[in-house]
């Protein structure tokens, strides 16, 4: 187990500003889902096309994870990090200003690569700028951010629709209120200091490398290479757990004959608050478990959650379908938490912005395609089967955390002064 280190009042203000960053992040990609009841009902009432529009933010982030770990590489932290709010502010203010679906979609597919190149960036940072056995544990509160965000749309949605604002009118003006995070971001990013570690780095490998370039550097050590494997295929299975499971409960919740539109934002807004002690808990067992074993568990309270919740959509037992929901919270948040962390954490600052994207971006794009269909196959073959159907991805996740992955908590190979203390579970 790594002892608790205390980290000083700038690695503190760093800290702050990239869980603030994490949340602008996680804002932009549940903006869509949490109100896609508004949209579907006032602006976008075609299946495939909302799907399309759903998914485009996911589409954008893959995107964005590529471009955007490559430049941060080659420009430096700072510079892109506040590149990444201004397009978030832009793209917010297109979103809510559409006046038609395509419009729209080009938005949502901008603000997206904000959020890959955002994702690729602020983890940067965080191993860059935070002592090991820390900087694992701000890394996994990820999650959390998200359920922040997540409530935060919701509580909106709330307060907007006990003000009988009519339904074109809410999905818009809460599109326009995500640029306030982001605003708030860029104008505390002015006192941002460059990454040290990056600039050190960059310094003595100056000469210009292909763009993959770090996949042959990751092959050459074998802690880095299986814990690329990890992350990239446990990316793509949370990420498709997320991209249409949690992206569409809110859906999911509208079509379980809750009535009033109150009650279903406050069965809603109750389901996802569990993210709260998940996204906590998450971080806290990190210094005990190590992140092996938090994606395990994750994985395998998934598998229960999916289950459960497509077999009894199918029996339309529809009082027990949000348990299983508060269930896949918890696990999602858990299985989701090491994936960037740990790709970022064994990472050489030369190129790690790089390798953290392009394991966001494998993440991403299969996410792209399952939102786009998920719609769609629901609505052929039921919500139920549809769920029953992701199950097939938490499965994949868990064999690879147990068979592929090994513990790297407290790693500190990206430093060369230092010998690597990687967590021993003997410890715990």
């Amino acid at each position: 187990m790594i002892k608790k280190i205390n980290i000083n009042e700038h690695e503190k203000k760093i800290a702050y500003l990239m869980l603030l960053s994490l949340f602008v992040d996680q804002w932009n990609v549940f903006i869509v889902p949490m109100e896609n009841f508004f949209i579907k009902n006032t602006f976008i009432g075609n299946n495939l096309v909302f799907g399309l529009a759903t998914a485009a933010i996911i589409g954008g982030a893959a995107i964005g994870s590529l471009t955007g770990g490559i430049l941060s590489d080659r420009l430096g932290r700072k510079n892109i990090f506040s590149i990444n709010m201004i397009i978030f502010i832009v793209a917010a203010i297109g979103s809510a200003v559409s006046t038609i679906p395509a419009m729209f979609v080009v938005f949502r597919l901008t603000a997206g690569v904000a959020v890959g190149s955002d994702l690729a960036n602020c983890y940067c940072f965080i191993m860059e700028s935070i002592p090991p056995g820390e900087r694992e544990v701000l890394g996994a509160k990820n999650t959390l951010m998200a359920t922040g965000a997540i409530l935060s749309i919701n509580f909106l949605i709330m307060f907007l629709i006990l003000g009988n604002l009519t339904y074109g009118s809410i999905w818009r003006i809460v599109v326009m209120l995500s640029v306030f995070p982001a605003l708030f971001a860029l104008i505390f990013s002015f006192s941002l200091k460059e990454s040290e570690i990056w600039s050190y780095r960059r310094r003595m490998f100056e000469k210009e490398k292909g763009i993959f370039h770090f996949l042959r550097e990751l092959r050459k050590d074998p802690i880095r290479w299986r814990t690329s494997k990890f992350s990239w295929i446990s990316g793509i299975a949370s990420s498709v757990e997320v991209g249409t499971f949690a992206f569409f409960i809110p859906l999911i919740i509208s079509n379980l004959n809750i009535a009033g539109l109150i009650n279903q934002r406050l069965l809603i807004i109750s389901v996802y608050s569990f993210g709260l002690p998940a996204g906590i808990l998450g971080p806290k067992l990190l210094p005990r478990i190590g992140l092996k074993n938090l994606s395990v568990y994750g994985y395998s309270i998934t598998i229960i959650s999916l289950f459960g919740s497509g077999l009894f959509i199918i029996l339309k037992d529809f009082i027990i379908v949000p348990l299983f929901m508060i269930l896949f919270v918890f696990g999602n948040h858990w299985n989701n938490q090491p994936i960037l962390d740990s790709q970022s954490l064994i990472s050489s600052p030369e190129y790690r912005g790089s390798a953290t994207g392009f394991s966001n971006f494998i993440a991403e794009f299969p996410a792209f395609l399952s939102i786009s269909v998920f719609p769609y196959a629901a609505g052929k073959i039921g919500l139920g089967y549809s769920t029953l159907i992701l199950v097939l991805a938490p499965i994949v996740g868990l064999v690879v955390s147990i068979r592929v992955f090994e513990e790297i908590y407290g790693y500190k190979g990206d430093n060369p002064s230092t010998k690597n203390t990687a967590f021993n579970e003997g410890d715990a």
